[in-house]
């Protein structure tokens, strides 16, 4: 289809053109041009890539903080409130937003994790257990008695399943009001 075409040189000077010959001079002239392009596309992805690592690496060390530290996913079942609020209050000035929303912090805060995880463990484990003290006081109250069972429901004629099975409230939204099974 592009024997005797005119197309732009890919050589010597811009805005030159040529005229491909034969069907294995168009061939060519596709593959260099099929070449030229996927270099160019390389090229640009590479600077693009060069010039948003900064956000990238931030992105990929969010990922990688919640794959490390199960209790700040919310939802799960490790998920600790305590450690997440702390967490959050601490690294607020750290924060990296884009548009009002959250990719990351500017510094590694692992060891901010680490640190606020070892702090929360030290206090929870010298806290008394506050479950003693109420047990206590409810033993001097005297206990209200429980309600009684609630009465089942009453069984009326007619209430009861028969062997036949009727469909006529089915076949009548069919417009079949009459059929019957």
């Amino acid at each position: 289809m592009l024997v005797g075409t005119e197309v732009p040189a890919l050589q010597g000077e811009p805005g030159q053109m040529e005229t491909l010959r034969d069907a294995n001079d168009a061939r060519e002239w596709q593959e260099a041009v099929k070449q030229l392009l996927t270099d160019e596309v390389r090229e640009r992805a590479t600077r693009e890539m060069e010039s948003n690592e900064d956000i990238i690496n931030t992105v990929h060390a969010s990922i990688e903080l919640f794959a490390l530290n199960k209790d700040l996913v919310p939802g799960t079942r490790q998920f600790d409130r305590a450690l997440a609020d702390r967490f959050a209050k601490m690294a607020e000035p750290y924060e990296l937003r884009v548009e009002g929303k959250l990719h990351g912090y500017t510094i590694p805060v692992q060891p901010l994790i680490e640190q606020l995880r070892a702090q929360l463990a030290r206090e929870r484990a010298a806290a008394p257990a506050p479950a003693a003290a109420p047990a206590a006081a409810q033993r001097g109250r005297p206990r209200k008695a429980a309600d009684p069972p609630q009465a089942g429901i009453p069984s009326k004629a007619g209430s009861s399943s028969s062997d036949e099975e009727d469909f006529s409230t089915l076949f009548g939204t069919l417009g079949l009001p009459n059929f019957r099974i």
